[in-house]
């Protein structure tokens, strides 16, 4: 697998040499390493004097766990350049697979290796790239189609505020049963919109926040401004169940194959919505449920053969549950421990611009009855699935001066 990415930090706080670090998650391999770069001249199109001389690149590769092989092999190849320099330092590997293939490590590399905590290396990580790479840098910028699905959505929760408001249902005196005030949905919205447009800020007020890992599993990690920090809260329901029961429902064999389909896929085939249980007329609470509004995820499978349905719509039926239940846990962690500033990383969102759109879409839909999840600021991180990696190699380069 070629380089298909790569972050540039300043050298002047690390250590500008050869070394790696493996991340060996539950369904993934990432590897981060500085590898021996070549010097040219100016004459022959180099930078002596420009930002070559000034940074330092980190090489970043993912491979699946089946996959552990070409690693190595790309490992190999990429560190024989360097020579034996690269063998003299100690190499740290982290993630659940870290102590499972020790052993295969020291002996296919050749090298003394050490585990490290997990949580610290993906908390190292964070601090060190918020406070020393470019903040477009750090932060995935919406996609065009999921800017318009925000706008669209957030056009349908006005909707809905007028429909709550309209001159028929006061007249008609409905009882809407627990639905929050209109006046408070508009709130909610236009602090929404004003927290999530924020293009820049600065490394203190980043802190408090959650640092959520989106991985094969999810992890709530609350990160103090002073660097301390502490697991909140999780869930097992995430990347790898997405991988498992999309297997079983689609035949997919592999998590690209598995998001292709669930960005061709319609889940209303699947999920039951506001139109296929009311009419949107009468004088009941019932009547201002939206009309693609989901209500029930896979309820119109109930009875059915799985024969009945197209695999695409049973990939983004799939997604859409998970990413419901995973803003779901995101929100009321962050309403208990008074947090606003939520940052997400790990390659479930990195690797799939349709799941990133999706939770950007429940985050607005649960703002309609939530008025603390329109207070929370959401980001995804660039590179997010290797913080791992690069906190694991930050461990061995970094100078006693950096970012702590």
């Amino acid at each position: 697998m070629a380089d298909l990415e790569f972050i540039e930090i300043p050298k002047a706080l690390v250590q500008d040499r050869p070394a790696f670090s493996f991340d060996i998650g539950g369904t993934c391999a990432k590897l981060a390493y500085i590898k021996a770069e070549p010097t040219c001249s100016a004459e022959e199109g180099g930078h002596s004097n420009g930002k070559a001389n000034q940074t330092v690149k980190i090489h970043l590769s993912l491979y699946t766990r089946d996959d552990l092989d070409k690693a190595f092999d790309h490992l190999q190849k990429y560190m024989s350049e360097s020579g034996d320099e690269w063998r003299k330092g100690l190499v740290t590997t982290t993630g659940i697979g870290g102590h499972q293939f020790k052993t295969k490590l020291s002996e296919e590399i050749g090298v003394q290796t050490k585990n490290v905590n997990e949580m610290s290396c993906f908390v190292q990580a964070f601090r060190f790239l918020c406070q020393n790479i470019p903040h477009e840098q750090l932060l995935m910028a919406p996609s065009e189609q999921g800017a318009e699905l925000m706008s669209r959505m957030r056009q349908q929760l006005h909707d809905f505020v007028e429909t709550l408001n309209s001159a028929d249902l006061i007249k008609k005196e409905v009882d809407l049963g627990g639905f929050p005030d209109p006046e408070e949905i508009s709130g909610a919205l236009e602090t929404m919109q004003t927290t999530n447009d924020k293009t820049e800020v600065t490394f203190e007020d980043m802190f408090p926040c959650f640092l959520v890992i989106v991985g094969s599993a999810e992890g709530i990690l609350l990160i103090e401004k002073d660097g301390s920090f502490k697991i909140v809260d999780g869930t097992n329901k995430c990347g790898r169940t997405f991988l498992g029961l999309g297997s079983l429902l689609t035949g997919a064999k592999s998590f690209e194959e598995l998001i292709d389909l669930a960005n061709k896929g319609d889940s209303t085939a699947v999920d039951e919505m506001g139109s296929d249980l009311t009419t949107g007329q009468g004088n009941d609470m019932y009547s201002v449920i939206p009309q693609d509004m989901m209500v029930f995820s896979f309820g119109k499978a109930y009875k059915q053969d799985i024969e009945s349905f197209n695999k695409k719509d049973l990939a983004r039926a799939l997604l859409n549950i998970i990413a419901m239940d995973f803003v779901q846990v995101v929100a009321l962690n962050a309403e208990v421990h008074n947090v606003q500033k939520v940052y997400m990383c790990g390659n479930f969102v990195n690797k799939a611009e349709v799941m990133r759109d999706e939770i950007s879409k429940v985050f607005v839909q649960r703002s309609g009855f939530s008025v603390w999840c329109s207070k929370i600021e959401y980001k995804f991180v660039q590179h997010g699935g290797f913080l791992g990696a690069i906190g694991a190699l930050l461990q061995t380069i970094q100078k006693s001066d950096g970012s702590k």
